[in-house]
């Protein structure tokens, strides 16, 4: 309970160093810690070493045995390699008096000294202390820096400057370094983005072009045809010449060994490098922006060994569907109202823990176009998942068992939009017909019957419809966006292929209370009570209809709420992207500002979430699935996370004693975490009572399962013993206490 776990995708690497026994790659995100020895991976991310998330560099200091992490956002980690131990330096990231651009593009090293490329200029940085010595503001981007006979070089946005390493020079005044100009054979203007020294020569490329300083002049190797050069790598062994391609289809390393000779890798081994190093042993380590992770054995080798790790394909998420055996996750594709043409695809959380990706870069699964929306059939566990550009798909046992589309359902092509046949809500009702929003058809609500015949509803107000939901009774409701922004509900009558006796309703913005008129309806969902919950653009609108939403006083409220200790308009001027209902009715609202979860009315805070005061990656919320046995999938814009919530998903009756859990159990001395009991029906009353009978504890469920502090009602730590679980349905308060559970609770010896 109130734990975290990463799901972040692990198939880009942005940066790489190596140590004496493990490679670590900057993912993008996190960090990965591969084993040299079994190429067995630990995870490092703000669980656990890092402060930040978006990695951007890794470099290895071996004299300080530290490892540097730096973030897009300028931030920087200290990672101890022996002990773990991590310092945080938000110096850069937190400091107003730079302008422009902070970006940290490259570090080298000097005993424990760091000297740092940034977009401002050079910082040095003391690893052992974990402090900043000096900067130079060389008021150019600098991209690179080298130590060669005795000077310091930075290759920079304006050319090539040096200046004597001298104590006794103040090099924190740039107008004293020299430029490396026409009278040395540079050009008047140029750029440099790579310098590095390989067997006592000093290598840089002049716009693109490989040189060597030669006689104090650039003598040039090599400039490869429509490619720039995007970084260098020098050890004992070899130099690696990074190079990517101009149009961003290709990139290749050039390896040069020390009588000048070289031979390239490419696209049968990498695709679009990022980094490159060599370790002591001649292993060449290769991050790779386009699904990789990548070594070879020998610097002579034609091929790679690729690694591949078990996680999501993208971090973006538009829906998520879970239960407790398996999760998945559409990696959306609209953009507002428009398709994104993003084929990341979907994935699955398979009930044995692994991650199960669908998209068009695995030939076996075809075009898998902007998926953005996903249901699960609740009685045979089929899942459905619908694209914004190819209808939709039908999985069976985690295969896609067919795609429907106009030549073999009611599904119609967009008439704005001919080329694509979007799919943008699904929802199942209680005789298991699957609902489905076909935005801009003619007859934007269709069924695939439980019979499995499809067939059309007649046609709408509006076509524009996103998303789809069926409440308690069976209503179908349809979110509306572009110029007629509202939601609609729908009625088929008895007979759903009769449409006379069809009812539909339109809401737009004048159903909503004044304060809301003028904002976007962005989600919906329907509560365990029965009431919609719309989340706009600048807060929260409750429709509470009961079960006739075609009364003409239907109409949406606002929530007093006392958030943040302050009453007023639930999350007023917030931006809700997705509202999500637990096992205790609570409501989980994800904003573009974190995550807030309130009572089941609303009116109280339990819990907020933020890139502060938790492991979120982002604030941007943009999905959540809660599985039955409480844990939240979220969601952001940076990758998936999940928390184990004390809400369970309830049952009409408590559940028999010998399926009633209790964990931890037995509770050791050492625990100071609340002990969960689940299995309970929804909302039922419990007591727990010691040996004698009395009672230590009453509380009511959350949902299915009820949580205890392991105190008594004094707020004393209970003692040595054996306490009794009692539960009262409170569906049937004719029913009797009964023991459905035992605790042991272990003392201090």
């Amino acid at each position: 309970i109130g734990t975290w776990r990463t799901h972040f995708p692990y198939r880009t690497g942005v940066s790489v160093a190596s140590t004496e026994n493990a490679v670590y790659w900057a993912t993008g995100l996190s960090v990965l810690k591969m084993s040299k020895a079994d190429l067995s991976i630990e995870k490092l991310d703000k669980l656990n070493s890092l402060n930040d998330v978006g990695t951007r560099l890794v470099r290895y200091n071996p004299s300080a045995k530290t490892l540097i992490v730096t973030y897009e956002n300028n931030n920087i980690d200290l990672v101890k390699t022996e002990g773990g131990a991590t310092i945080n330096l938000p110096d850069i990231k937190n400091n107003i008096n730079i302008a422009g651009d902070k970006t940290i593009y490259n570090a080298i090293f000097s005993g424990d000294t760091a000297f740092l490329a940034c977009g401002f200029g050079i910082s040095r940085l003391n690893l052992r202390r974990g402090e900043f010595l000096s900067t130079t503001f060389t008021k150019l981007k600098t991209y690179s820096i080298a130590l060669f006979e005795g000077k310091i070089w930075a290759a920079t946005e304006g050319g090539i400057f040096y200046v004597e390493n001298d104590p006794q020079l103040n090099i924190l005044d740039f107008r004293i370094w020299k430029k490396m100009d026409i009278t040395r054979g540079f050009p008047a203007t140029y750029s440099s983005k790579a310098i590095s020294v390989f067997d006592g020569k000093l290598y840089f490329d002049v716009n693109d072009t490989l040189k060597v300083l030669s006689q104090n002049r650039p003598l040039s190797i090599t400039n490869e045809n429509g490619f720039f050069l995007a970084f260098l790598n020098a050890n004992t062994q070899h130099l690696l010449v990074g190079w990517q391609d101009k149009a961003d289809n290709q990139g290749k390393i050039n390896i040069y060994d020390k009588t000048g000779n070289s031979r390239t890798i490419q696209a049968v081994c990498i695709n679009r490098p990022t980094d490159v190093t060599e370790d002591a042993e001649g292993r060449i380590w290769v991050g790779d922006r386009y699904n990789g992770y990548r070594f070879l054995e020998k610097a002579s080798n034609q091929q790679c060994t690729k690694v591949e790790f078990d996680s999501p394909y993208s971090q973006l998420s538009s829906a998520i569907a879970a239960t407790d055996t398996a999760v998945w996750v559409a990696f959306g594709g609209i953009n507002g109202i428009n398709p994104r043409g993003n084929g990341d695809g979907f994935t699955t959380l398979t009930k044995d823990g692994k991650w199960l990706n669908f998209n068009g870069f695995n030939p076996q699964y075809g075009t898998t176009q902007d998926v953005n929306c996903v249901a699960i059939h609740p009685k045979d566990g089929r899942v459905f998942m619908g694209s914004f550009n190819n209808g939709l798909f039908e999985m069976t046992g985690n295969k896609i068992n067919k795609i429907y589309n106009e030549t073999n359902s009611t599904i119609q092509r967009a008439t704005q939009d001919m080329g694509r046949q979007r799919v943008t809500g699904l929802g199942f009702d209680s005789k298991n017909n699957l609902w489905v929003a076909n935005n801009l058809a003619p007859n934007p609500l269709i069924v695939l019957k439980s019979d499995g015949k499809w067939a059309k509803m007649r046609a709408l107000p509006s076509d524009n419809v996103f998303q789809l939901l069926v409440d308690g009774a069976g209503y179908k409701w349809l979110l509306v966006k572009g110029s007629q922004s509202g939601m609609m509900v729908f009625d088929e009558g008895k007979d759903i292929d009769n449409a006379a006796d069809d009812r539909i309703r339109e809401f737009t913005n004048g159903n909503l209370p004044k304060e809301l008129q003028n904002a976007t309806l962005n989600c919906f969902v329907t509560d365990l009570q029965g009431a919609i919950w719309v989340g706009t653009s600048s807060g929260i609108a409750v429709f509470e209809c009961g079960n006739d939403p075609f009364r003409p006083a239907c109409g949406g409220r606002l929530i007093i709420s006392s958030l943040g200790n302050i009453s007023e308009y639930l999350l007023r001027e917030k931006n809700v992207n997705v509202i999500a209902i637990d096992g205790a009715n609570r409501k989980w609202f994800g904003t573009s500002s974190g995550l807030f979860v309130t009572s089941a009315d609303g009116k109280t805070e339990i819990l907020k979430f933020n890139t502060e005061n938790s492991p979120l990656p982002s604030n941007n919320i943009t999905a959540i699935g809660i599985r039955p046995n409480g844990e939240v999938i979220i969601g952001t814009d940076r990758g998936l996370m999940s928390y184990r919530s004390d809400a369970t998903e309830g049952s009409l009756l408590n559940k028999p004693a010998n399926e009633i859990i209790a964990f931890p159990n037995p509770v050791r001395p050492d625990y100071q975490g609340v002990i969960a009991v689940k299995g309970f029906a929804r909302d039922a009353n419990v007591k727990i009572i010691n040996a004698y009978g009395e009672a230590v504890y009453e509380t009511k469920a959350l949902g299915g399962q009820a949580i205890w502090d392991g105190k008594d009602l004094n707020g004393r730590r209970v003692s040595t013993g054996i306490y009794l679980v009692l539960a009262t349905n409170t569906r049937n308060l004719d029913a009797p206490e009964a023991v459905v559970a035992k605790i042991l609770v272990m003392g201090q010896e």
